[in-house]
């Protein structure tokens, strides 16, 4: 039997062993949670460059970055 084959007859059959409390649940999104909502926003950029101008505000100030290819 497939491990979701198997998840779903212990459903059907009312066995709880294979899933996990809801404190348990809980407990994990309150360590989840806080990451998702302080997401970074994702900056899109042609290809082949060296990526979004944003990236720059990574760098020291004055700061450059080397160029491998030129």
């Amino acid at each position: 039997m497939r491990p979701y084959e198997r998840l779903i007859g212990a459903a059907l059959e009312g066995n709880r062993v294979l899933f996990a409390h809801q404190d348990t649940v809980e407990a994990a999104w309150r360590v989840v949670d806080p990451v998702l909502d302080d997401a970074v926003p994702v900056h899109r950029y042609p290809r082949g460059t060296w990526g979004p101008e944003e990236a720059d505000a990574l760098l020291p100030s004055g700061g450059t970055c080397h160029d491998p290819v030129a």
